[in-house]
C-alpha cells in the first residue's frame, strides 16, 4: 500500500512525531507491514515543517512505537476514505498498543470523505 500524498503531508504537520516512528499494522490474514516514518531533517527552523520520509515494510519490527490490530477491510476503509479512523476506533474497530498521543495523531490522517 502506497501512503498517498495528502498523507505525507498531515505528517509533516504532526507535532508529536519523533525523529523516528514505527507503526505496525496487525491484519489478521497475515499480511503484517509496518511504516517507518523519519524526519530527514529534524531540525526546524523559523518555524519551517521538516521532510518526512514514510517507507512501508512487510513483516513485524520489533521497535514499534505503536501497534495497531485491524482487519484487512477496515484499513481498506480507512485508506479509501469511507470510514473515519477514529470512528473506527470508537467502534472497537481498531485496536491499538504504544505511544497513545502518536495514535490519536494518526486517526487524524485519515478523514472520511463527507
Amino acid at each position: 500500500m502506497q501512503l498517498p500524498a495528502q498523507i505525507i503531508e498531515r505528517l509533516q504537520q504532526l507535532t508529536c512525531l519523533p525523529n523516528t516512528a514505527r507503526v505496525q499494522f496487525r491484519l489478521p490474514d497475515g499480511s503484517d507491514f509496518y511504516l517507518r516514518v523519519d524526519r530527514r531533517n529534524p531540525s526546524t527552523a523559523n518555524g519551517k515543517v521538516s521532510d518526512i520520509e514514510a517507507e512501508q515494510v512487510s513483516g513485524v519490527t520489533d521497535e514499534a512505537d505503536l501497534e495497531l490490530e485491524m482487519s484487512y477491510n477496515t484499513l481498506r476503509d480507512i485508506t479509501d476514505g469511507q470510514l473515519s479512523a477514529r470512528h473506527a476506533f470508537l467502534l472497537g474497530d481498531i485496536r491499538y498498543t504504544g505511544n497513545r498521543e502518536l495514535a490519536a495523531a494518526l486517526a487524524d490522517l485519515f478523514p472520511a470523505h463527507s
